[in-house]
Parts: C-alpha cells; structure tokens; sequence
C-alpha cells in the first residue's frame, strides 16, 4: 500500500512538471501557449546580438543561445484579459568590456548572441530598446500589429519579406549611431512610418504591397538616409532646404515649390507616400530601385 502511495506520488509529481513545462517556465528558455489571444514584448539588450524570427505557432517564445557564453533567458511573462506580456532581458548583470581610447568596433560584441523566435499564431506588439547591439530582426510571416525599436549605438535590419496580415497604425525607428537597414517595408503594411537617426548612414527599402496612401516622416541628424520608393507608387515630398543639409531626389520626382516635390505618378498610382523630411547637417537621397 505504501509502494503504490509513493507511486502516485511520483506520477503526479511527472504530471505537473510536463503540465508547467507545456505552458512555460521564465527561468527556461521557452513557454509554451495557452490562452492568449495577442502578445506584448518588450526586449531590452544593452550590448550583444539578437535575431529575432517566426517560430513555431504553440510556442510563444522559444530562445536559442548562438554562442557558449550566454545563459538562460531572463524572462518575465504573465496573461493578462488574454494578453501575453513577455520582457526579456539579454544581458541583466553585463557590463561591456573597457576599450582604449574609448575606440568601439561592432566586431568586439562577442557576448550575449540569441535567437528568439516567436508564434505566429497571434498578432504581437514589439518594442524592443538596444544600447551598443546588433539586431537582426526578421519580422516576415510574423503577426506585427505594433513595431517600435530604439537604438544607441548599433547595426540593425529590420525586413519584411512577405505582407504583414495585421494592419499597425504606427512603425517607429529610433536610431542614435550605427547603421539601419529596412528592407521590404512595404509589406510592413503601416499606416504611418517615422524613423529618426543621428549619426550613421540609413537605407529605408520601401519595396512591397504599399497600395493605399501612407505618411513616412524621417529626419536626420549628421547622418546619410537613402529612401528607396517602388516604381508603381507615388510619391509627395515635404523639404525645407538649409544651406548644411541635402536632398537629392529621382529625376520622376519634380519640384512643385520650394518645398515640396511630387512624382509624375502620384494622381494615377494607387499606392501613395507623403514623405516629410527633416534635416540638420544630413544629407537624403530618395531613389527608385534600379
């Protein structure tokens, strides 16, 4: 009698850690779905590289370390009204190694290197703040209803290769020093994109499925920006010339006044950008794909 008490013991014991393993432990690397609906994360990475990518659609998250260094995940999850809130945290207790010279080289983040990926089973709400990083973030098949990334030091792409299923009324690029790469983001399917950057050089891909107007502000601080608008979609743009900044556009894109330039397809093109641009000692150029 007592063997079998100690049996059922264990059986159950079994039953409830693959019952807490299937939902998903924040000390591992991986939780598992439930109720949810939708999902909120937030990424904080001080220093290293993160790449983020579609999943599998009964797992939240699922964190693979890309190098020997970096531990379990820190994570904090809970579900809220059918609302997943995940936080994680890269590198909680890091600090970057000193440099000479205070002299910094992407080549020298060797530490905190993670793979994330995420469900695409529900739509999910990204805001994501890199210090001295590399981000890779793959957002094509995903389910992104909300976009914000901000950036200090950093290297970042950011694409969409196929078209974004849920419709974001914003997409926000904050980049301090570095270079940023968006590719695809036509398909990102926005209503309004803004992207800001300080120092570095900046590439804006808008190639996709851009077939409504839509509002993209960009302003640049010391910085190099190239906006790449497709053939098909029309283009309006809003410029105030300094004699410290630049804007050199595509020859389809004429100047109405001082200010303002349109291209020779905006009336008839069924897809339309009314692009605000604002400069301080940078320079933008706005270019059709060759």
């Amino acid at each position: 009698m007592r063997n079998r008490r100690i049996h059922i013991a264990l059986l159950t014991s079994l039953l409830l850690l693959g019952t807490a393993a299937e939902a998903g432990d924040p000390g591992g690397n991986e939780i598992g779905r439930t109720t949810e609906k939708e999902l909120n994360v937030v990424i904080s990475s001080s220093f290293g590289k993160v790449v983020v990518e579609k999943g599998e659609p009964q797992k939240i998250i699922v964190g693979e370390a890309l190098d020997e260094e970096s531990r379990a995940l820190t994570m904090d999850y809970s579900i809220r009204n059918r609302v997943g809130f995940l936080d994680i945290n890269l590198n909680p207790d890091k600090e970057p190694a000193d440099h000479k010279n205070g002299s910094f080289h992407f080549g020298d983040l060797k530490n905190s290197k993670w793979l994330l990926r995420f469900t695409d089973a529900m739509p999910i709400a990204f805001d994501i703040e890199l210090g001295v990083a590399q981000g890779e973030f793959d957002l094509t098949g995903l389910q992104v209803k909300d976009f914000n990334l901000s950036c200090g030091a950093s290297n970042v792409v950011v694409s969409f290769d196929e078209l974004n299923t849920e419709s974001m009324n914003e997409l926000n690029v904050q980049c301090g020093v570095g270079k940023f790469e968006g590719r695809h983001l036509g398909n990102a399917n926005f209503k309004r994109f803004r992207f800001e950057g300080g120092v570095g050089t900046a590439t804006l891909d808008f190639s996709g499925a851009i077939n409504s107007e839509v509002d993209v502000d960009v302003n640049v601080g010391m910085g190099l920006c190239t906006i790449i608008v497709p053939k098909e979609v029309g283009a309006r743009v809003f410029y105030d010339e300094s004699l410290v900044s630049r804007l050199d556009v595509e020859k389809d894109i004429r100047a109405v006044d001082e200010t303002s330039y349109v291209s020779d397809n905006f009336k008839s093109a069924s897809g339309r950008m009314n692009i605000r641009v604002e400069t301080g000692f940078g320079s933008v150029k706005i270019r059709r794909p060759k």
